[in-house]
Protein backbone atom coordinates (compact mmCIF):
# COMPACT_ATOMS: atom_id res chain seq x y z
CA UNK A 1 0.00 0.00 0.00
CA UNK A 2 2.84 2.36 0.86
CA UNK A 3 4.53 1.69 -2.48
CA UNK A 4 1.29 2.26 -4.39
CA UNK A 5 0.66 5.54 -2.58
CA UNK A 6 4.21 6.62 -3.32
CA UNK A 7 3.79 5.88 -7.02
CA UNK A 8 0.56 7.87 -7.18
CA UNK A 9 2.20 10.84 -5.48
CA UNK A 10 5.26 10.59 -7.73
CA UNK A 11 3.07 10.40 -10.83
CA UNK A 12 1.15 13.49 -9.74
CA UNK A 13 4.43 15.31 -9.26
CA UNK A 14 5.69 14.50 -12.77
CA UNK A 15 2.39 15.36 -14.46
CA UNK A 16 2.16 18.61 -12.51
CA UNK A 17 5.66 19.60 -13.63
CA UNK A 18 4.80 18.85 -17.26
CA UNK A 19 1.54 20.79 -16.96
CA UNK A 20 3.28 23.75 -15.37
CA UNK A 21 5.74 24.01 -18.23
CA UNK A 22 2.94 23.59 -20.77
CA UNK A 23 1.04 26.51 -19.23
CA UNK A 24 3.93 28.84 -18.47
CA UNK A 25 6.50 28.32 -21.24
CA UNK A 26 5.49 29.53 -24.69
CA UNK A 27 7.84 28.59 -27.56
CA UNK A 28 9.04 31.43 -29.77
CA UNK A 29 9.28 29.16 -32.80
CA UNK A 30 6.82 26.28 -33.14
CA UNK A 31 8.35 24.67 -36.23
CA UNK A 32 5.84 22.49 -38.06
CA UNK A 33 3.16 22.79 -35.39
CA UNK A 34 1.02 25.49 -37.09
CA UNK A 35 1.02 23.54 -40.36
CA UNK A 36 -0.12 20.32 -38.71
CA UNK A 37 -2.77 22.09 -36.64
CA UNK A 38 -4.11 23.73 -39.80
CA UNK A 39 -4.06 20.40 -41.65
CA UNK A 40 -5.90 18.67 -38.80
CA UNK A 41 -8.93 20.87 -39.44
CA UNK A 42 -9.78 18.65 -42.41
CA UNK A 43 -10.41 15.67 -40.15
CA UNK A 44 -13.85 16.84 -39.04
CA UNK A 45 -14.87 18.34 -42.38
CA UNK A 46 -16.48 17.14 -45.61
CA UNK A 47 -12.98 17.09 -47.11
CA UNK A 48 -11.58 14.57 -44.59
CA UNK A 49 -10.74 12.01 -47.28
CA UNK A 50 -8.22 14.40 -48.84
CA UNK A 51 -6.21 14.76 -45.65
CA UNK A 52 -3.14 13.46 -47.52
CA UNK A 53 -3.72 15.25 -50.82
CA UNK A 54 -0.78 17.48 -49.91
CA UNK A 55 2.49 15.47 -49.96
CA UNK A 56 3.89 17.76 -47.25
CA UNK A 57 1.69 15.98 -44.70
CA UNK A 58 4.11 13.38 -43.39
CA UNK A 59 2.50 12.58 -40.04
CA UNK A 60 -0.14 10.00 -39.22
CA UNK A 61 -3.87 10.42 -38.56
CA UNK A 62 -3.55 9.77 -34.83
CA UNK A 63 -1.21 12.73 -34.40
CA UNK A 64 -3.50 14.96 -36.45
CA UNK A 65 -6.49 13.75 -34.42
CA UNK A 66 -4.74 14.64 -31.15
CA UNK A 67 -3.84 18.06 -32.53
CA UNK A 68 -7.41 18.69 -33.67
CA UNK A 69 -8.98 17.70 -30.37
CA UNK A 70 -6.44 19.69 -28.37
CA UNK A 71 -6.88 22.73 -30.58
CA UNK A 72 -10.68 22.58 -30.38
CA UNK A 73 -10.47 22.42 -26.58
CA UNK A 74 -7.92 25.24 -26.49
CA UNK A 75 -5.47 23.14 -24.47
CA UNK A 76 -3.15 21.72 -27.12
CA UNK A 77 0.06 22.37 -25.12
CA UNK A 78 -1.44 20.48 -22.17
CA UNK A 79 -2.73 17.62 -24.32
CA UNK A 80 0.67 17.04 -25.89
CA UNK A 81 3.00 17.63 -22.96
CA UNK A 82 0.94 16.01 -20.21
CA UNK A 83 0.00 13.19 -22.58
CA UNK A 84 3.66 12.50 -23.34
CA UNK A 85 4.56 12.65 -19.64
CA UNK A 86 1.71 10.26 -18.82
CA UNK A 87 2.76 7.67 -21.39
CA UNK A 88 6.37 7.99 -20.29
CA UNK A 89 5.30 7.32 -16.71
CA UNK A 90 3.37 4.20 -17.72
CA UNK A 91 6.21 2.81 -19.84
CA UNK A 92 8.85 3.54 -17.20
CA UNK A 93 6.67 1.85 -14.60
CA UNK A 94 6.33 -1.28 -16.72
CA UNK A 95 10.02 -1.34 -17.59
CA UNK A 96 11.07 -0.88 -13.97
CA UNK A 97 8.54 -3.25 -12.42
CA UNK A 98 9.67 -4.51 -9.03
CA UNK A 99 12.33 -1.84 -8.58
CA UNK A 100 12.60 1.20 -6.37
CA UNK A 101 9.68 3.57 -7.16
CA UNK A 102 12.12 6.47 -6.94
CA UNK A 103 13.75 5.27 -10.14
CA UNK A 104 10.48 5.82 -11.98
CA UNK A 105 10.18 9.24 -10.38
CA UNK A 106 13.69 10.19 -11.47
CA UNK A 107 12.92 9.12 -15.04
CA UNK A 108 9.83 11.32 -15.08
CA UNK A 109 11.55 14.35 -13.60
CA UNK A 110 14.56 13.91 -15.88
CA UNK A 111 12.29 13.72 -18.94
CA UNK A 112 10.61 16.99 -18.05
CA UNK A 113 13.88 18.66 -17.01
CA UNK A 114 15.63 17.59 -20.22
CA UNK A 115 12.83 19.08 -22.27
CA UNK A 116 11.41 15.86 -23.73
CA UNK A 117 7.81 16.78 -22.96
CA UNK A 118 8.24 20.42 -23.98
CA UNK A 119 10.20 19.49 -27.11
CA UNK A 120 7.44 17.09 -28.15
CA UNK A 121 5.11 20.08 -28.42
CA UNK A 122 7.50 22.84 -29.46
CA UNK A 123 8.18 21.70 -33.04
CA UNK A 124 4.97 19.78 -33.62
CA UNK A 125 6.55 16.30 -33.57
CA UNK A 126 5.37 14.45 -30.43
CA UNK A 127 5.87 11.21 -32.38
CA UNK A 128 9.60 11.50 -31.74
CA UNK A 129 8.84 10.66 -28.10
CA UNK A 130 5.58 8.73 -28.38
CA UNK A 131 6.77 6.24 -31.01
CA UNK A 132 9.82 4.99 -29.02
CA UNK A 133 7.67 4.73 -25.89
CA UNK A 134 5.10 2.59 -27.70
CA UNK A 135 7.92 0.42 -29.07
CA UNK A 136 9.28 -0.28 -25.58
CA UNK A 137 5.77 -1.08 -24.36
CA UNK A 138 5.32 -3.41 -27.35
CA UNK A 139 8.65 -5.07 -26.56
CA UNK A 140 7.48 -5.82 -23.03
CA UNK A 141 4.34 -7.41 -24.45
CA UNK A 142 6.27 -9.41 -27.06
CA UNK A 143 8.61 -10.70 -24.36
CA UNK A 144 5.56 -12.15 -22.59
CA UNK A 145 4.36 -13.77 -25.84
CA UNK A 146 1.48 -11.32 -26.26
CA UNK A 147 1.84 -10.97 -30.01
CA UNK A 148 -1.44 -9.22 -30.77
CA UNK A 149 -0.93 -6.56 -28.12
CA UNK A 150 2.63 -5.93 -29.27
CA UNK A 151 1.65 -5.69 -32.93
CA UNK A 152 -1.26 -3.41 -32.12
CA UNK A 153 0.98 -1.01 -30.20
CA UNK A 154 3.50 -0.85 -33.04
CA UNK A 155 0.72 -0.31 -35.57
CA UNK A 156 -0.64 2.53 -33.45
CA UNK A 157 2.82 4.10 -33.32
CA UNK A 158 2.76 4.27 -37.13
CA UNK A 159 -0.43 6.28 -36.74
CA UNK A 160 1.70 9.10 -35.35
CA UNK A 161 4.50 8.90 -37.92
CA UNK A 162 4.97 6.15 -40.49
CA UNK A 163 8.49 5.24 -39.33
CA UNK A 164 6.74 3.70 -36.35
CA UNK A 165 6.51 0.54 -38.47
CA UNK A 166 10.20 -0.04 -37.69
CA UNK A 167 9.05 -0.96 -34.20
CA UNK A 168 8.85 -4.52 -35.52
CA UNK A 169 12.46 -4.70 -34.31
CA UNK A 170 11.18 -5.44 -30.79
CA UNK A 171 10.02 -8.87 -31.93
CA UNK A 172 13.65 -9.89 -31.54
CA UNK A 173 12.70 -10.54 -27.88
CA UNK A 174 9.73 -12.76 -28.76
CA UNK A 175 10.07 -16.29 -27.41
CA UNK A 176 8.60 -17.99 -30.50
CA UNK A 177 8.60 -17.49 -34.28
CA UNK A 178 4.82 -17.78 -34.15
CA UNK A 179 4.73 -14.70 -31.94
CA UNK A 180 6.75 -12.75 -34.49
CA UNK A 181 4.46 -13.69 -37.37
CA UNK A 182 1.29 -12.93 -35.44
CA UNK A 183 2.70 -9.66 -34.13
CA UNK A 184 3.84 -8.40 -37.53
CA UNK A 185 0.44 -9.31 -38.98
CA UNK A 186 -1.34 -7.35 -36.26
CA UNK A 187 1.00 -4.42 -36.83
CA UNK A 188 0.22 -4.39 -40.57
CA UNK A 189 -3.52 -4.63 -40.00
CA UNK A 190 -3.63 -1.78 -37.50
CA UNK A 191 -1.35 0.53 -39.50
CA UNK A 192 -3.19 -0.30 -42.72
CA UNK A 193 -6.53 0.35 -41.07
CA UNK A 194 -5.42 3.83 -40.04
CA UNK A 195 -4.27 4.94 -43.49
CA UNK A 196 -6.42 2.87 -45.85
CA UNK A 197 -9.61 4.97 -45.54
CA UNK A 198 -7.73 8.03 -46.81
CA UNK A 199 -6.07 6.08 -49.61
CA UNK A 200 -9.39 4.61 -50.81
CA UNK A 201 -11.71 7.57 -50.34
CA UNK A 202 -9.54 10.52 -51.36
CA UNK A 203 -6.33 11.72 -52.91
CA UNK A 204 -3.37 10.12 -51.19
CA UNK A 205 -0.04 11.69 -52.17
CA UNK A 206 1.99 11.08 -49.03
CA UNK A 207 4.57 8.95 -50.84
CA UNK A 208 5.20 11.60 -53.49
CA UNK A 209 7.17 13.75 -51.06
CA UNK A 210 10.87 14.19 -51.79
CA UNK A 211 13.56 15.22 -49.33
CA UNK A 212 16.87 16.84 -50.29
CA UNK A 213 20.12 15.52 -48.87
CA UNK A 214 21.55 18.21 -46.61
CA UNK A 215 25.26 18.98 -46.59
CA UNK A 216 25.53 18.55 -42.81
CA UNK A 217 24.45 14.89 -42.79
CA UNK A 218 26.52 11.70 -42.85
CA UNK A 219 24.66 10.75 -46.01
CA UNK A 220 26.21 13.73 -47.80
CA UNK A 221 29.60 12.02 -47.51
CA UNK A 222 28.48 9.44 -50.07
CA UNK A 223 25.65 11.27 -51.84
CA UNK A 224 25.89 14.74 -53.35
CA UNK A 225 24.12 17.40 -51.24
CA UNK A 226 20.86 18.38 -52.87
CA UNK A 227 20.19 14.88 -54.22
CA UNK A 228 16.52 13.94 -54.03
CA UNK A 229 15.69 11.32 -51.39
CA UNK A 230 12.55 9.34 -52.25
CA UNK A 231 10.25 7.11 -50.27
CA UNK A 232 11.86 4.10 -51.92
CA UNK A 233 15.12 5.19 -50.33
CA UNK A 234 13.28 5.60 -47.03
CA UNK A 235 12.29 1.94 -47.22
CA UNK A 236 15.91 0.90 -47.71
CA UNK A 237 17.03 3.19 -44.90
CA UNK A 238 14.42 1.71 -42.59
CA UNK A 239 15.23 -1.88 -43.50
CA UNK A 240 18.92 -1.34 -42.76
CA UNK A 241 18.15 0.42 -39.46
CA UNK A 242 15.83 -2.40 -38.43
CA UNK A 243 18.43 -5.04 -39.28
CA UNK A 244 21.15 -3.27 -37.29
CA UNK A 245 18.85 -2.76 -34.31
CA UNK A 246 17.88 -6.43 -34.29
CA UNK A 247 21.52 -7.48 -34.63
CA UNK A 248 22.59 -5.36 -31.69
CA UNK A 249 19.88 -6.74 -29.44
CA UNK A 250 20.05 -10.37 -30.57
CA UNK A 251 22.79 -11.47 -28.10
CA UNK A 252 20.73 -9.95 -25.26
CA UNK A 253 17.31 -11.06 -26.52
CA UNK A 254 16.59 -13.07 -23.36
CA UNK A 255 17.24 -10.08 -21.11
CA UNK A 256 15.18 -7.01 -20.40
CA UNK A 257 17.96 -4.84 -21.83
CA UNK A 258 16.99 -5.87 -25.37
CA UNK A 259 13.57 -4.23 -24.99
CA UNK A 260 15.12 -0.76 -25.19
CA UNK A 261 18.42 -1.60 -26.92
CA UNK A 262 16.75 -2.84 -30.13
CA UNK A 263 14.73 0.40 -30.54
CA UNK A 264 17.73 2.53 -29.60
CA UNK A 265 19.92 0.90 -32.23
CA UNK A 266 17.22 1.23 -34.87
CA UNK A 267 16.57 4.89 -34.15
CA UNK A 268 20.29 5.73 -34.04
CA UNK A 269 20.97 4.14 -37.43
CA UNK A 270 17.88 5.74 -38.93
CA UNK A 271 19.08 9.13 -37.73
CA UNK A 272 22.61 8.53 -39.01
CA UNK A 273 21.31 7.70 -42.48
CA UNK A 274 18.71 10.45 -42.66
CA UNK A 275 18.97 12.96 -45.54
CA UNK A 276 18.05 15.88 -43.27
CA UNK A 277 18.97 16.91 -39.76
CA UNK A 278 16.20 18.37 -37.64
CA UNK A 279 16.58 19.18 -33.94
CA UNK A 280 13.51 17.18 -32.95
CA UNK A 281 15.07 13.97 -34.28
CA UNK A 282 17.18 13.77 -31.12
CA UNK A 283 14.11 13.43 -28.92
CA UNK A 284 13.73 9.76 -29.89
CA UNK A 285 17.31 8.90 -28.97
CA UNK A 286 17.12 10.85 -25.72
CA UNK A 287 13.88 9.10 -24.74
CA UNK A 288 15.30 5.63 -25.29
CA UNK A 289 18.65 6.48 -23.70
CA UNK A 290 16.87 7.73 -20.58
CA UNK A 291 14.76 4.59 -20.25
CA UNK A 292 17.73 2.37 -21.01
CA UNK A 293 19.94 4.05 -18.43
CA UNK A 294 17.25 3.72 -15.77
CA UNK A 295 16.66 0.03 -16.52
CA UNK A 296 20.36 -0.85 -16.71
CA UNK A 297 21.41 1.01 -13.57
CA UNK A 298 18.66 -0.63 -11.49
CA UNK A 299 19.19 -4.13 -12.90
CA UNK A 300 21.01 -7.13 -11.44
CA UNK A 301 23.76 -6.53 -13.98
CA UNK A 302 25.24 -3.78 -11.84
CA UNK A 303 24.59 -5.39 -8.46
CA UNK A 304 28.30 -6.27 -8.01
CA UNK A 305 29.11 -2.59 -8.37
CA UNK A 306 26.53 -1.69 -5.76
CA UNK A 307 27.95 -4.36 -3.45
CA UNK A 308 31.40 -2.82 -3.80
CA UNK A 309 29.95 0.57 -3.00
CA UNK A 310 28.41 -0.88 0.15
CA UNK A 311 31.68 -2.46 1.08
CA UNK A 312 33.46 0.86 0.78
CA UNK A 313 31.14 2.38 3.35
CA UNK A 314 28.71 4.14 1.04
CA UNK A 315 25.01 3.90 1.79
CA UNK A 316 22.95 2.12 -0.83
CA UNK A 317 19.46 0.78 -0.62
CA UNK A 318 18.52 -2.07 -2.92
CA UNK A 319 16.51 -0.86 -5.89
CA UNK A 320 13.87 -3.40 -4.97
CA UNK A 321 13.82 -2.73 -1.26
CA UNK A 322 10.67 -0.63 -1.38
CA UNK A 323 8.81 -3.06 -3.60
CA UNK A 324 9.59 -6.14 -1.57
CA UNK A 325 11.08 -8.39 -4.21
CA UNK A 326 12.89 -8.89 -7.46
CA UNK A 327 11.50 -7.90 -10.78
CA UNK A 328 10.05 -10.72 -12.83
CA UNK A 329 11.08 -8.81 -15.96
CA UNK A 330 14.80 -8.39 -15.21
Amino acid sequence: MHVRASRVAFCGCVLALAAGIALLVKPADTGDLPFFVHTSQKLFSADWANLYANPDVQVGPLQLLAFRLGDLAGILPLVVQVGVAGLLWVVAGRLLTGRDPRAQLLVGIAAVALGLTYGAYEDGHPAQVLVPLLWVLAGLEARKDRALWAGTLIGLSAGFELWGLLGAVVFVVAPRVRTVLAGVSAEALVAGGLFLPFALAGQFHMFEYRWRVNGDTLLSLVVDPGTRFTWSMRVLQGAFALAVGAGLAWPLRRTLHAVWLAPLGTVAVRLALDPVRYPWYWLAIETLALLGAAEFLTSRTVEPLRARMQGSGQTWRSPRSLSGGRSRES
